[in-house]
């Protein structure tokens, strides 16, 4: 069967009869940034297009290349002008949009000025031009295929070289089982395929396909990233995932692997690198968990139909080099089936230092902010023991207790007991050109308070907006400093006392008369000694390259840190007491200022 297309626009200009070939050279996948490249041959070309192209303008895009005329189908309208009537199409035809070279004399009819990805187009290049190469540069495309039902649909597949028959592609969807599609032959004829059980699309190209039903089928395999952009790891966000939806009506063999990035292009960010990707490796039969890098392709025998496949994915930005400033890692996740549906899901992610504190300047500590988390006691000393009462052995049960940090711009980091962090809205001033206008002096952000009686103050009147973090286990009022190495990579030291009146001492009980420090008369202040002793905790944070937990999250090293804790204890007993255990911290705002 022949479906005849003409496009009449000048019977001078455009013959009669379309005459197409598309032949797709091959992809050059690069990265967060890829390379379709497609051989255009004299006449008519179906193409589809793969990315979303940089530049998007027509102008731009076939600056040099002798096309007379692309043409855009826009479904909105009935399909009926695209199928039975040809011949009256003409420039701002309902259904159509239309680009000419600024040259055209019909240039100032058209009205189709950039590109769009995942899109089928009508490209229309000189008869007596000589075969072209035209490459698009662009993040690839995760458009799926709109269906509209009771037409024929212009469209194209998300396919590799070796491409899923038809009939493959289509089986379990009613609305398309054993429809027509049509290719471009080179005599510029619309012909149905023969036999759908050994016809296949290819990469780049364009079909004609009738559709019945509501239908869905873009591919034997679906991906989903949460986004048709792909993944992107902005400011500190380390874990995503992707979910491979297995489309057919067989089981598939999945495979999953990173590509390398090309060049992106001029005014985009530029490359660090790739992405330093890892993903979650569960092993529930041997109870094998971690987290490990994509270096070498991930697979999924015979995933069943139906069902999803979701792979865990996380960027460690610590073990990234460092990178210019304004660039980005970028890379391409490449995802096939054994059919032949390939998928391209483009990924980014800000370096680990493009994110500092929000009130931070430049050349500040990139680990500026609140920093909250637990210490978890594993072991403590016993000083009756017979042999060492200082060594701390394993105690019967785990304690743990909440850990609070600031660390200002400079590094220097501070342990508190609490922190309320609280929404301060944005400062409002009036337009020097409209004072009936205002415009945002300062954006709203969340600052950190340490003391409460200074929020009215530093946020103004109307609604507190926040929540209040606290430990129980400190007693001091103030924000301690933390002494000795660098926060992230030393040994940070200090030393908490209770003096033996101070109301959180142990020893003292205001409803005792035992424990309150005072006489029998309850009116001269006993000496240290005599009811309560001061109590004092040496603590001392050491900092480790690898989580005490063994899961070592893409996120640790960035946002989120820990190590080994001690703390001696004197007071309590005649004889110092020793505890030991494990911390980690995450953290949970960038504010590198307290009370501000």
């Amino acid at each position: 069967m022949v479906l005849q297309m003409k496009f009449v626009l000048n019977r001078n200009l455009i013959p009669p009869v379309l005459a197409a070939f598309l032949l797709m050279a091959g992809s050059q996948a690069s990265g967060q940034w890829t390379q379709q490249t497609m051989q255009l041959r004299p006449g008519w070309n179906a193409v589809f297009l793969e990315v979303h192209p940089e530049p998007e303008n027509c102008d731009a895009q076939f600056s040099g290349l002798p096309v007379e005329s692309v043409w855009d189908w826009n479904r909105t309208t009935e399909s009926a002008q695209f199928v039975q009537d040809p011949s009256t199409l003409l420039p701002g035809a309902p259904g159509w949009l239309t680009w000419f070279p600024p040259n055209h004399a019909l240039a100032g009819v058209g009205n189709l000025f950039t590109l769009r990805d995942g899109r089928p187009y009508l490209i229309k290049v000189a008869n007596n031009a000589a075969p072209v190469t035209w490459t698009v540069t662009g993040r690839p495309s995760l458009r799926r295929v709109t269906w509209r039902p009771g037409e024929v649909n212009f469209v194209g597949f998300h396919v590799g070289m070796q491409a899923p028959a038809f009939q493959s592609l289509f089986a379990g969807e009613s609305a398309l089982a054993g429809q027509p599609v049509y290719a471009l032959d080179a005599a510029g004829a619309w012909r149905a395929f023969s036999d759908l059980s050994t016809a296949k699309p290819k990469a780049g190209e364009a079909y004609l396909v009738r559709c019945r039903l509501p239908a869905k089928a873009a591919g034997t395999i679906l991906v989903d990233s949460g986004s048709r952009q792909g993944l992107s790891f902005a400011g500190n966000a380390a874990e995503q995932s992707i979910r491979i939806r297995n489309a057919s009506v067989g089981a598939r063999n999945i495979s999953v692997r990173v590509l390398p990035s090309t060049s992106p292009p001029v005014g985009q960010p530029p490359l660090a690198g790739p992405v330093p990707l890892e993903y979650w490796r569960a092993n529930y039969a041997t109870t094998n968990f971690g987290w490990e890098p994509l270096s070498a392709p991930l697979t999924f025998t015979a995933l069943p139909a139906g069902q999803e496949w979701n792979i865990r994915l996380g960027v460690r930005r610590a073990a990234a080099s460092s990178a210019a400033p304004g660039s980005k890692y970028q890379s391409l996740l490449e995802v096939t089936d054994d059919v032949g549906t390939r998928w391209l899901v483009p990924i980014n992610a800000d370096p680990g230092d493009a994110s500092p504190a929000a009130d931070s300047g430049p050349g500040e500590s990139q680990y500026a902010g609140i920093w909250i988390g637990e210490a978890v006691l594993k072991a403590v000393s016993q000083p009756a023991h017979p042999s060492d009462p200082s060594l701390a052995r394993p105690a019967g049960s785990d304690f743990s207790f909440r850990i609070i940090m600031h660390v200002d711009g400079a590094g220097t980091a501070r342990l508190l007991r609490h922190v309320f962090l609280v929404r301060k809205p944005p400062v409002m001033v009036s337009d020097p050109m409209d004072p009936n206008l205002n415009r945002i002096a300062e954006p709203a952000r969340t600052v950190a308070v340490t003391d409460e009686a200074l929020i009215p103050d530093i946020i103004g009147t109307g609604e507190i907006v926040g929540r209040r973090v606290s430990s129980a286990a400190f007693g001091f009022e103030q924000p301690v400093v933390l002494t000795g190495g660098a926060f992230g990579a030393g040994t940070l030291n200090a030393t908490l006392t209770l003096d033996y009146d101070h109301p959180l001492n142990p020893f003292k009980h205001i409803f005792h008369p035992d424990h309150n420090n005072l006489d029998e008369r309850f009116e001269q202040k006993l000496p240290e000694g005599k009811e309560a002793f001061t109590v004092a905790r040496s603590l001392s944070l050491q900092f480790t390259a690898t989580d005490p937990l063994g899961l070592n999250p893409p996120s640790w090293g960035d946002t989120e840190l820990g190590g080994n804790y001690r703390e001696t204890i004197t007071g309590l007993h005649r004889s110092a007491i020793q505890v030991s255990g494990n911390f980690r911290l995450v953290r949970v705002a960038p504010t590198a200022a307290l009370n501000q």
